[in-house]
């Protein structure tokens, strides 16, 4: 798990409305979570994996009790999903509609990875808790669970009927409250973290599918998830150099400014690189011309404003560096994408 993951801060604002209906007040959900109240105001906000995470933590703290993840997955629609919603109800089948949402989950809200895995008596959704932290597993398991069944309640429009509903984890002691809260029967102690659903609900068509719309949905799912990769390498040092120029793309940093982040000498990140095949300002020079490309593209900042957002002072100097990666000036490439060349 890459805690440092970008995301909305939908999964926030739910953690703190879960907080409130259990009388917990949401400054003390925010404590160590680096997130201030002004950050709740703005619309387009995104924190890292991790802060969702330290919010989950205070939460459980102040209001921890067995099947608290449960009510707080009822709080999740398909609209939470904006993109990935849309694709996944447009989609033709309930099992379409998942198997989209396992392909392009670094959209979704969840803290841990999603799979589906073929059995004889349907599909099984298993999440993988393995990179959970132990005081917050059983929570974010839960929440998974509740949320997934509620969004194929809605894709349905009718309660889905699994044929299994399991969890790792032991049985609380209140399993009354517990079926009060959740309405489906949950086998715990068991071998796996999942939802098993039935062959027949799998292949319901949805009463909203579009196959045009569901195309395009897909095509921006794959344009979203290419860029918040932004194309990572799976090198482990120049994963990591990557993950640092895309968080301060506003400056232009240096290799020993990187290595000083990354608690290591300029020379022994140079030499790791060169290990795994990679060279600081060949990684360099991809994140930027991702960024710009991403800009130029999708945004409608003037040159000045790019340029000062990647670290360029000067609107030349920017300009000159893409047209060194591209052979292009950026303003005839934001032409030519607008155009559809590109």
């Amino acid at each position: 798990m890459d805690w440092r993951q970008k995301r909305n801060l939908t999964g926030v604002r739910y953690l703190l409305d879960t907080a409130e209906a259990e009388g917990v007040e949401a400054a003390n959900c925010l404590i160590g979570s680096a997130i201030s109240n002004e950050t709740l105001l703005q619309r387009n906000a995104q924190i890292e994996a991790w802060q969702e995470l330290a919010v989950i933590r205070n939460l459980l703290t102040h209001a921890g009790r067995p099947g608290l993840g449960f009510v707080a997955g009822q709080r999740y629609h398909l609209t939470s999903l904006g993109l990935l919603g849309f694709t996944m109800l447009a989609s033709r089948t309930l099992g379409e509609a998942f198997a989209t949402f396992s392909r392009f989950q670094l959209l979704a809200l969840t803290l841990c990875p999603a799979r589906i895995e073929a059995d004889r008596r349907g599909t099984w959704l298993l999440f993988d808790a393995s990179v959970l932290p132990q005081d917050a597993r059983a929570f974010v398991i839960e929440r998974g669970l509740s949320a997934c069944l509620g969004v194929a309640c809605e894709l349905l429009q009718r309660p889905p009927v699994p044929l299994a509903v399991e969890m790792m984890a032991s049985a609380p002691t209140d399993l009354a409250t517990l079926e009060r809260e959740f309405s489906y029967p949950v086998n715990f102690e068991a071998a796996r973290n999942g939802i098993l659903f039935s062959t027949a609900d799998l292949q319901f068509s949805l009463p909203q599918a579009h196959i045009s719309a569901f195309s395009e949905g897909e095509q921006q799912c794959e344009r979203f998830c290419l860029d918040i990769s932004h194309s990572l390498v799976k090198a482990p040092t120049a994963r990591l150099v990557q993950q640092v120029l895309i968080r301060d793309s506003s400056t232009l940093l240096s290799s020993r400014s990187v290595a000083q982040r990354l608690g290591l000498s300029e020379r022994t990140l140079h030499r790791r690189l060169a290990k795994e095949g990679h060279a600081f300002q060949q990684l360099n020079e991809q994140i930027k011309l991702r960024l710009a490309e991403r800009l130029l593209r999708d945004s409608h900042l003037d040159l000045a404003s790019i340029a000062l957002r990647l670290g360029y002072a000067e609107t030349a100097s920017f300009s000159r560096a893409f047209n060194r990666w591209t052979n292009s000036p950026p303003g005839k490439w934001r032409s030519n994408a607008h155009l559809g060349d590109i």
